[in-house]
């Protein structure tokens, strides 16, 4: 046999064949010299096997995946429409052929299996089903453990299996690789009873194989393409700097001839800098490199495309230019703290948002952090190696208004500068101006901005020279500003002039399992920053903080974490050193927090307004109550009968948050 990959030719008679690797597996096994040859690969699975610690009499693969885990993966990986076409023909194949059709992914876990539902039954006598993993790691030499360890197509016959409980089958799988990264996504595979063995199986997984990748190298050029106006786009708005953009995989799309001439981009078409740098994808990084003539610093940005990080634009900046950008801004949209599905996808938006050069108008209660979205923003643009100027539109003197924002010629007052002075959008020259708290500027100054807006130019003070601006502005407000225009508060005109991009900031209440999360995180900060042990904190006092109302948000709660870190003395942070404020709640009524172990029956005591048992399948079909998050609760309660633990666990959620959220609806 020619082919290491192939378990026999078509020449071999299976039974035969089944018989002498049978024999050979059980020599291995009991630690003698094999009497037959075993190919290369199945040996060296079979020796690693042992090296797991494999039980080779273990009847199945263990289950790792639940439906909800398995479903994300669903959909993140077949989400694209270009593979439903794909995925119809291959359930047909499959039926046809007498296999059963897997896709896994990259860990060996099974993700989708399609085929006759007689063959399915047989094969889920070993857990071979959606869910369980056939990594070596659990299960030892199979095709699609063997596939994933050494990256090559591979069929397993028989008792090449390390596990006896699999000996009765045979499976083809081939690995498929992101063409842009080159990293494998997953593994195709073709399964079927031991006397269905054929050398074909395994050309027709590469076949599939080779096909998904042939789909995802057309998304990938498609991604390029938009990679590539990026840059022509950005390269017309910034025609002083230096650019480069890249794909997922590093690839260089195009660059700035300065690339190219000081050979930063190396012959596998990467920058050199890159390969020796760990880049997280999806998050802005910057670093210096030493260069002949002097330090140049790097900033990469990446760029998002419906939601999913696509590439990146890397911005060189020369050593002469570093000192005036430097510190522009000190927050990234990894910065931002939340794993929440509304503060997910708020985020997703912002990012959205931050490639394109238009105003955005931010709106959010007090403390909800809409500088620190802004300065993200802004390091996510093609602006970012640009100035981040931000102005308090409340906190500036009448008097002092226009000079401070547009700035002065010299001699137009007593105590002028001589020679005159830049105002703030000139400061923020191209770059980015944050004008906080817009909804303070006074008439006078609502109709100079407009102006200046809607010109793109200004005049300083006392002055007639008309100047120039490429800036981009964000404004943020924790007043109804649409509001404030029907009362004649705010000009209209200037309202639809800042808001052509809207985001409203979530209030830290509506943040489902985000304040724990938040709370711990910045708590271990201001201990580090503050000079004290690290401190913990209890369950039940966590849980207090949750069901708190936050009026404040996250300025209120970073409060809350220095007035620990100054208050308790102790390692650990208990209910007894919470704030009376916060202990009590807004219902100023000493919060009960029910136990993991708590029966419905329990919880129903200390929460009289919590469902009981029997009306949450009713609750469930209520179709007036209108936040859908209750009602996904209210479903997987139902699910796991009233299991508010497990039900917390697998909607990735705070328990007190389904205590908090169900106890606004009473029964």
């Amino acid at each position: 046999m020619n082919d290491s990959f192939i378990s026999m030719d078509s020449s071999t008679k299976p039974k035969d064949e089944r018989v002498r690797i049978t024999n050979a597996w059980e020599q291995f096994i009991s630690g003698k010299d094999l009497d037959s040859t075993v190919r290369n690969l199945t040996f060296q699975s079979w020796e690693r096997s042992l090296k797991y610690g494999i039980n080779h009499l273990q009847g199945n693969a263990p289950a790792i995946l639940s439906q909800d885990k398995i479903q994300e993966y669903r959909s993140t990986f077949f989400s694209t429409p270009i593979f439903e076409p794909l995925l119809t023909e291959l359930k047909n194949v499959s039926i046809d052929s007498g296999h059963l059709l897997v896709f896994c992914n990259n860990n060996g876990e099974i993700i989708t299996i399609e085929g006759a539902s007689s063959l399915k039954q047989k094969a889920e006598k070993m857990n071979f089903m959606a869910g369980s993993s056939w990594s070596e790691l659990h299960i030892g030499t199979n095709a699609i453990g063997t596939a994933l360890a050494t990256g090559t197509p591979m069929q397993v016959f028989a008792g090449e299996h390390f596990c006896q409980s699999v000996h009765n089958w045979v499976c083809s799988a081939s690995p498929i690789r992101d063409p842009a990264t080159k990293e494998i996504l997953g593994v195709i595979d073709l399964t079927g009873t031991w006397n269905m063995v054929h050398p074909h199986s395994l050309s027709t997984v590469v076949s599939i194989a080779q096909s998904i990748e042939g789909l995802l190298q057309k998304h990938l050029d498609v991604e390029r393409f938009i990679l590539l106006e990026q840059f022509t786009k950005y390269s017309i708005k910034n025609r002083s700097s230096s650019l480069a953009v890249i794909d997922r995989g590093n690839q260089v799309i195009k660059a700035s001839p300065l690339f190219y001439e000081n050979d930063w981009i190396g012959k596998n078409n990467h920058l050199v800098d890159i390969d020796n740098l760990s880049l997280p994808l999806g998050e802005n990084y910057r670093w210096e490199s030493e260069k002949p003539n002097g330090k140049w610093s790097f900033e990469l940005n990446p760029y998002f495309y419906q939601g999913k990080p696509i590439g990146a634009v890397v911005n060189a900046i020369p050593p002469s230019s570093q000192g005036s950008i430097a510190n522009s801004t000190k927050y990234t949209f990894s910065s931002l703290i939340g794993k929440s599905t509304l503060f997910k996808s708020f985020i997703n938006e912002a990012r959205s948002l931050s490639g394109l050069d238009l105003p955005v108008l931010i709106e959010g209660e007090s403390g909800t952090g809409k500088e620190l979205l802004a300065q993200s923003i802004h390091s996510s643009s093609h602006r970012s190696s640009g100035p981040f100027i931000a102005i308090n539109c409340g906190a500036i003197p009448t008097d002092l208004a226009d000079s401070e924002l547009f700035g002065y010629e010299g001699g137009t007052f007593t105590g002028a500068i001589k020679g005159g002075r830049s105002g703030k959008f000139q400061q923020a020259e191209g770059g980015t101006i944050f004008l906080d708290e817009i909804g303070e500027l006074t008439p006078n100054l609502q109709t100079t901005l407009l102006r200046v807006l809607e010109e793109g130019e200004l005049v300083r003070l006392g002055g007639q020279e008309t100047i120039k601006l490429n800036i981009r502005v964000i404004a943020a407000t924790n007043r109804d500003l649409k509001k404030a225009t029907e009362e004649g508060k705010f000009r209209p005109d200037l309202y639809y002039r800042l808001n052509i991009l809207y985001l409203k900031v979530p209030p830290l209440r509506e943040r489902s399992g985000d304040i724990p999360l938040l709370f711990t995180h910045l708590l271990k900060k201001i201990c580090m920053d503050i000079g004290r042990p690290p401190l913990t904190i209890e369950d039940r006092a966590l849980e207090i903080i949750e069901l708190y109302e936050w009026p404040g948000n996250v300025r209120e709660l970073r409060n809350l974490a220095y007035k620990m870190a100054a208050k308790v003395q102790d390692t650990m942070i208990t209910w007894k050193d919470l704030p009376e404020e916060i202990s009590l709640g807004n219902s100023r009524k000493e919060v009960s927090v029910p136990k993991p172990s708590h029966t419905i029956q329990e919880i129903q005591t200390l929460h009289p307004s919590f469902p009981s048992q029997e009306s949450l399948e009713s609750l469930s079909s209520n179709s007036s109550l209108k936040d859908q998050g209750i009602q996904t609760i209210l479903t997987v309660l139902n699910e796991l009968n009233g299991n508010v633990s497990e039900t917390a666990k697998r909607l990735g959620i705070h328990r007190s948050t389904i205590y908090r959220k169900l106890g606004r609806h009473p029964s």
